[in-house]
């Protein structure tokens, strides 16, 4: 006699514990919840208060477009990036989020540049003449954009001839820092300097050859968008579906231990040590987080290697808000974009929301890398001191110091998480395949296990991947994780996600292709 339906065996639930509720750890939970078997329960441990990593948003007061954004702004409109926006559009049309994008300006016109003490205009001469460089011909001449693409041009090329050689190359390529491969071309080191100074950070160029590669794939595109009100409504939606009752804020971990066939967290948290023993686990969190936790497995010592290597980019970013939106008032306006300089500030970012509007408004200042490492060792004060000092000389005309209200700032390498995920050379071909590895009944995820780091992109990437391995090893029908399509359902049909991800890569070096004529008059074809 068959049992009743009501009298059935329930199945026994499956728990995955997942630690940091950044956005690799909440897309994660969130693929696991949408796996079609409402028999997985996931917990999430966070150690701030707050989901989204370094997904983060400050706001000054609660008045319109009063905030800066202390981790990513952006996002890219290209293929490669596509994740991002499709997550954002199921998150709208089917949990009714309420996340609107709007344009994002990555330059105008009327940006400012201050090099060499001398103030340009973004519509003026900006060749390395112009700007107080003193390079020798041909090189004197040309922009840093036109020499950057000049040096990537032969590679692209390789790879529009055939992509599946040159990411071989690529790979090849990945143990010789980006400043070698230039040598190479037989730039002066005064030319190589030159580029890096106007088209990155100080030391940018010695991370591999991959990775700025990679970079430029995404900051040659022309079309950007942000979210209204912050790019940490994107988090908080996800949080919101995954279910805020199943997250643990300030919860420290201080152990991770595999006992049989379970994994055991051990946390600190507000309301004491809590311990839980899950199916498997989910380390969403980056390298140096997972280093700190004071009883955890360790591995073979290629992944320990790996866990201490992989390099991160210190980051820096300090909003200030002001009584009036004065660089939109001066001639010619800055209407969002940002400015370039060689001053500890380096950048100056304009914000793209409320472009036009009265009353006040936030400007962001930002620096990676060598130039953020030197805000760390002064107080705040002398920060703050610095930034308005540095701000003057970029708009003499106009009383900084009359203009400012406050100020917030964030050094990221002071936190967890300690900056973006930017590897040295030969870190992605050594290192990326063993790090991702699962070890047991442990997963890993995080943007720094994708091959499009600092971007949310990568970490959604990531977390799908990582999402996907935990619902096979559980037995459970498996389900398809490629991009999330206008619909809000997934496909159906087999996914390779290592043949999907080079495809992307494809395209994302195809729409370089595409856009590149824009270039070619300033380019230097074929003389270095």
């Amino acid at each position: 006699m068959s049992q009743s339906p009501s009298l059935a065996r329930p199945r026994k639930l499956k728990h995955v514990g997942i630690v940091g509720a950044g956005m690799a750890g909440l897309y994660a939970a969130y693929r696991l919840k949408l796996s079609n078997n409402p028999g997985i329960v996931v917990s999430l441990y966070e150690l701030d208060g707050r989901v989204g990593g370094r997904v983060k948003t400050y706001r000054f007061t609660s008045e319109k477009d009063q905030y800066f954004e202390a981790g990513a702004m952006r996002i890219p409109s290209t293929q490669m990036h596509q994740p991002t926006f499709d997550l954002i559009k199921l998150l709208k049309d089917t949990h009714h989020a309420d996340l609107n994008l709007i344009p994002y300006h990555l330059t105008t016109p009327g940006n400012r540049i201050f090099i060499n003490g001398i103030l340009k205009n973004g519509g003026d001469d900006n060749t390395a003449k112009a700007l107080g460089f003193d390079l020798t011909a041909p090189y004197d001449s040309k922009t840093a954009d036109a020499l950057l693409l000049s040096a990537i041009q032969d590679f692209i090329n390789f790879l529009e001839r055939d992509f599946d050689e040159g990411w071989k190359l690529l790979m090849r390529f990945d143990k010789v820092p980006f400043r070698s491969y230039l040598e190479s071309l037989g730039w002066p080191q005064s030319v190589i300097d030159f580029t890096e100074t106007m088209c990155s950070q100080t030391n940018q160029f010695a991370l591999s050859f991959s990775e700025l590669i990679m970079q430029n794939l995404d900051f040659d595109t022309k079309q950007w968008f942000t979210l209204e009100e912050g790019m940490d409504r994107l988090p908080q939606a996800l949080a919101e579906v995954v279910g805020m009752d199943n997250i643990t804020f300030g919860a420290r971990v201080q152990k991770i231990e595999q006992t049989g066939d379970g994994v055991t967290i051990c946390a600190d948290t507000p309301r004491g040590r809590v311990e839980k023993t899950f199916d498997k686990v989910i380390l969403a969190i980056p390298p140096s987080a997972l280093r700190m936790i004071p009883e955890r497995p360790r591995w073979d010592y290629r992944k320990e290697q790996a866990i201490r290597a992989m390099f991160y980019e210190a980051l820096y970013k300090i909003g200030l808000r002001f009584k009036t939106r004065f660089w939109e008032h001066v001639q010619p306006p800055s209407l969002g974009g940002q400015s370039t300089t060689d001053l500890p500030i380096r950048w100056i970012v304009y914000p793209s929301n409320g472009i036009g509007s009265k009353g006040p408004g936030v400007l962001l200042l930002y620096s990676w890398n060598t130039d953020a490492s030197v805000w760390s060792s002064i107080p705040f004060s002398e920060r703050l001191k610095n930034s308005l000092c540095h701000l003057s000389k970029v708009f003499p005309s106009v009383d900084i110091y009359n203009q400012f209200i406050a100020a917030e700032d964030l050094a990221w390498s002071e936190h967890n998480p300690t900056g973006d995920a930017m590897f040295l050379p030969g870190q992605l071909s050594e290192y990326f395949d063993i790090a991702r590895r699962k070890e047991g009944n442990i997963y890993f995820a995080g943007e720094h296990l994708s091959r499009h780091h600092t971007w949310i992109t990568g970490a959604i990437d990531s977390a799908r991947s990582t999402a996907e391995e935990v619902i096979s090893d559980f037995a459970f029908k498996r389900v398809p994780t490629g991009w999330i399509p206008q619909t809000g359902m997934e496909p159906s049909d087999h996914y390779d996600p290592e043949a999907h991800r080079m495809e992307v890569i494809k395209g994302g070096l195809e729409n370089i292709k595409n856009n590149r004529e824009d270039f070619e008059k300033s380019v230097l074809l074929n003389s270095l």
